[in-house]
């Protein structure tokens, strides 16, 4: 039997807490005790550390071209990472808050069938966007590896600009290598902000999905016992109308909210993503021979930002598709067989045509309020991305 949303969620919370970003559950049952607390502190202060000495390295540090490169690429991407972990630590009862209104919001309406399809999307999803994060940072170490091996150059993975590059002492190699272990961890809080939207929005799709199969459903119950009790059936029916426009509103009201809690997040993983795959095609552009190992960190780098694109805005596309079905579904459950009240606020046909409008306004995110999270938005990065790489790559050869 798979999870339902309650249980989905309350599970990603608990891989949240343990990545040290704290309890994002409603219910205390993972409590921040004191030595929690010095533990979220000790971690985010060493991360915090580590991406200052990168800043400084990208703006004042005299590196060879590959660390270079590597230390301009970390500035940009670094700095919207810590901006994500802060941000979810910033919005933590806000999540509280949200994750009881989805956990919430029609759960009796849950299907199996459904059920069993969103915690697939999820579970496929992150576990991909897991595994091409650290195979990328893998292939890191080991590219670092080779060349400190073969080369004889300083072990660098995450550029930063203490130690300095010429010194070779042991205690300068143990923070590399502390510097590189730091740098694997700091992925558990990162990924948790990056899959917490990611969450919520493949959860909106189905509550929409939801709703469109309760208003097919009251209309079938409907046929099948109008022949019976006609009374009884419209009664059904209204009732079943109701449920259904409370949810829609309810619906509305989280699809705000996903908004404003993870709206910033959200669109700087979009500039994250396509900037950043921008300078790694530029450098497989600039240089084309490119050995083993830097061509497999390079393309599962790409692949991973990639991936965590197509995850936010294909997902963010799906709630928009979802919820432009949903007018259809109202208008055909029925609500034209029932009679007509004389009190204008009980009349249900009345109640049923404001909530097909409000269904007709399609339903859209955006990155900072300007750009659209949908298909065709993944589309144009990718296409605006692959033209730069080309036109770079023909200017190689």
């Amino acid at each position: 039997m798979s999870p339902k949303t309650k249980d989905l969620l309350r599970i990603f919370c608990k891989y949240v807490y343990y990545a040290g970003a704290g309890n994002c559950w409603y219910e205390n049952i993972y409590q921040e005790t004191i030595p929690y607390r010095m533990y979220t502190l000790i971690s985010f202060s060493i991360y915090t550390i580590m991406i200052f000495l990168e800043n400084l390295a990208a703006l004042f540090g005299d590196f060879p071209e590959v660390e270079k490169n590597s230390a301009a690429m970390f500035f940009a991407i670094h700095n919207i990472v810590l901006t994500k972990m802060f941000l979810l630590l910033y919005h933590k009862d806000s999540i509280r808050k949200l994750n009881y209104e989805m956990s919430t919001v029609g759960e009796k309406l849950e299907e199996e069938s459904n059920m069993r399809k969103q915690y697939l999307k999820m579970r496929v999803g992150i576990i991909l966007y897991v595994i091409s994060v650290y195979l990328s940072l893998i292939a890191y170490g080991v590219e670092s590896a080779r060349r400190a091996l073969l080369e004889g150059s300083p072990f660098y993975t995450v550029v930063t600009y203490l130690p300095f590059y010429d010194d070779t002492s042991m205690t300068a190699s143990l923070f590399r290598v502390f510097f590189y272990i730091t740098w694997l961890y700091m992925m558990l809080p990162m990924m948790s902000a990056d899959c917490m939207p990611i969450t919520h929005l493949i959860i909106m799709t189905h509550k929409f999905i939801t709703l469109c199969h309760h208003f097919e459903k009251i209309r079938e119950d409907f046929d099948e016992n109008v022949a019976v009790n006609k009374k009884h059936a419209l009664e059904t029916l209204k009732k079943g109308c109701l449920e259904g426009i409370f949810m829609h509103q309810k619906l509305i009201y989280l699809a705000d909210e996903i908004h404003r809690v993870f709206g910033i997040i959200m669109s700087l993983q979009v500039c994250e993503s396509s900037a950043v795959a921008v300078l790694l095609l530029l450098r497989l552009a600039l240089s084309p021979h490119l050995d083993l190992t830097s061509a497999f960190m390079t393309y599962t780098f790409v692949g991973s930002l990639f991936l965590l694109l197509a995850l936010n805005l294909w997902n963010a596309g799906e709630i928009t598709y979802q919820a432009s079905l949903l007018s259809n579904a109202i208008f055909n459950c029925g609500w034209h067989l029932s009679d007509i009240e004389k009190e204008p606020h009980r009349d249900i046909r009345r109640l049923v045509l404001i909530a097909c409008a409000q269904a007709q306004k399609p339903l859209i995110l955006k990155a900072f309020g300007i750009q659209d999270l949908s298909y065709e938005t993944f589309v144009s990065v990718a296409r605006m991305t692959y033209s730069v790489f080309a036109v770079f790559y023909q200017r190689g050869e």
